[in-house]
């Protein structure tokens, strides 16, 4: 048993720890929304898997996504994704992904072919973190991009516009995050608009 142990203990013991510097800058931009905002182009160093680099780099997106970056939000929301603790709060281990979710949506509206394929396949990925409410919203988003760019072909569009409107049904808000009820709705009538415009129209 000690055999086994030791390793283990070793392991656990050499794993990174973020540095006081950076503890102590996450606990500021937990209690300061400027420093928070400010967070885009502010320098620190801090890749361990612990709740003050999860902060830092969840900053770090927001600031970028407020001033229109996206793929800095996008880099900044992966990193806060992988760098939270299983034993976070529960908001802090879902936030990240469901910003990661909305910032590559975010991209794949303004993107194409492979580029647009690639966020559609990172939107997924990126749901097994969020709850189920939100988590439908976002593959329901998915599946209604791939059908209206065409990935879809003709005579299973109907079956994949199906699935689009079961996962909108299970679609809600979260109480841990912002509420999408806005959005909601504007992916159930975008859903109406695309049963309506196939040929022919599906039931």
């Amino acid at each position: 048993m000690r055999a086994v142990l030791l390793p283990v203990l070793l392991m656990a013991a050499c794993a990174p720890q973020p540095s006081r510097d950076a503890v102590a800058l996450a606990g500021a931009v937990r209690r300061d929304p400027a420093l928070a905002q400010a967070m885009a182009d502010r320098p620190f160093d801090c890749e361990a898997r612990d709740r003050a680099c999860a902060t830092l780099w969840l900053a770090r997106g927001a600031a970028c996504r407020a001033r229109g970056d996206t793929g800095c939000a996008i880099e900044a929301f992966g990193r806060a994704t992988r760098l939270t603790p299983a034993e976070a709060p529960a908001t802090e281990r879902v936030e990240p992904a469901f910003r990661l979710a909305e910032a590559l949506e975010h991209r794949r509206d303004r993107a194409v072919a492979e580029a647009r394929r690639a966020d559609n396949a990172a939107i997924l990925a990126a749901l097994p973190s969020l709850p189920p409410g939100p988590a439908a919203h976002y593959r329901a988003g998915v599946g209604l991009n791939r059908v209206l760019a065409g990935d879809v072909p003709p005579g299973a569009r109907c079956g994949a516009l199906a699935a689009v409107a079961a996962d909108l049904a299970a679609a809600s808000s979260a109480p841990i995050l912002p509420p999408i009820d806005d959005r909601l709705a504007q992916r159930r009538a975008a859903l109406a608009a695309a049963r309506a415009a196939q040929n022919p129209e599906c039931p």
